[in-house]
């Protein structure tokens, strides 16, 4: 074998080395079993909940655990404009809190403004013929009322104004409890979520949704433009387990006796059924304060004409349009193993031809 044959086998190697280095690096956010953990990059996270409803795992299209979609912030899933790349829908695996319970977290970075939470199953596209009105689905029927989803939540931190459950709490005096325990001494109120509370330069009190838990609620669901089905729900406390019932517990108050006592602590229930479609519901709009970095919590945000998809003030999910493979269920890593192997066959080819061209 000649030196020069050597020398151009030696730089494929260096070549392909290298290209492995950069595809490992798009998974760098999936851990060794397919779930999410913060990239490199990432300064800081938070840890949020999610409580998945029983209801919504599929044993015929393999859906059982949770999944978290976000397209903007730190390790963002990849975007139909392709502002952004990453995992398509249903975007990032989470991690499991309790499997028992249906209990998943996040270290989401702190820089994501908004969320949609979901079982981790594509339910692929639902088109409606304009002519002839006729409705086709990509996947089938089946799988598109199989996958669920959350609305669009904001998962960044609350003001006041900002969200009509904690603004109407305790008699509408939840905020000023929390100023004040803010301004004075005795931080009883804040509980263990002391950490939690802040005073936003141009919003006020404010409360970083930091250990806190969403939870859906099976009465509020709303459909899309789309025909998608979603469903609405709140952050709560999140307390853990309760040693002396053995069970989890969530309530509204961030002090849990405060909340024992006004009757705001409630048990994990992963069996909720979810709401039937007579039964589907919008919430209230929001207020009028506006943020372009804060989408309401409770509203299914779809953008008109001439909006873009991919900014947290029109947010809106890929859940109805994004393709995958697999039944939907789409892993970075599966991505990673597909580029790997075309990799290395274009780097065999070059080999293979450089041989011959020189022997």
């Amino acid at each position: 074998m000649s030196k020069k044959l050597i020398s151009i086998i030696v730089s494929c190697a260096l070549v392909l080395s290298l290209a492995l280095v950069g595809v490992i690096g798009v998974s760098a956010a999936i851990d060794t079993n397919g779930r999410y953990v913060p990239s490199e990059g990432v300064k800081e996270t938070h840890k949020v909940y999610f409580l998945m409803p029983e209801s919504w795992k599929s044993e015929k299209y393999n859906a059982a655990d949770a999944g978290a979609y976000w397209w903007n912030g730190s390790d963002p899933c990849g975007s139909l404009d392709g502002t952004t790349v990453g995992p398509a829908w249903p975007g990032y695996k989470m991690q499991v809190e309790n499997a028992e319970n249906n209990i998943f977290y996040l270290d989401l970075p702190t820089d994501v403004p908004n969320i949609d939470f979901n079982n981790y199953l594509n339910g692929g596209e639902r088109t409606v013929d304009e002519k002839t009105g006729k409705v086709t689905f990509q996947f089938g029927e089946e799988q598109f009322k199989a996958a669920k989803q959350t609305v669009d939540v904001l998962c960044q931190y609350y003001s006041e104004g900002d969200n009509d459950y904690y603004d109407n709490l305790l008699g509408g005096e939840f905020w000023a409890k929390a100023q004040e325990a803010l301004d004075g001494n005795d931080k009883t109120f804040f509980g263990n979520f002391a950490d939690n509370f802040f005073e936003d330069p141009e919003w006020g009190i404010s409360m970083r949704l930091n250990d806190m838990i969403y939870v859906t609620d099976p009465n509020n669901t709303s459909v899309s433009v789309t025909g998608k089905e979603t469903y609405a729900g709140e952050f709560y406390f999140y307390y853990g387990l309760n040693e002396e019932t053995g069970k989890y517990e969530y309530g509204s108050l961030p002090n849990y006796d405060m909340a024992k006592e006004a009757g705001l602590v409630k048990t994990v229930d992963k069996n909720a059924a979810p709401a039937t479609p007579d039964q589907a519901a919008t919430t209230a709009p929001s207020s009028d304060k506006k943020d372009d970095n804060k989408t309401d919590s409770t509203k299914n945000t779809v953008p008109t004409a001439g909006q873009n998809p991919t900014s947290s003030a029109n947010a809106v999910s890929t859940a109805d349009t994004a393709k995958s493979t697999d039944n939907g269920t789409v892993q970075t890593g599966a991505t990673t193993a597909a580029a790997v192997l075309a990799v290395l066959l274009v780097a065999g080819g070059a080999v293979l031809y450089t041989r011959k061209r020189f022997e």
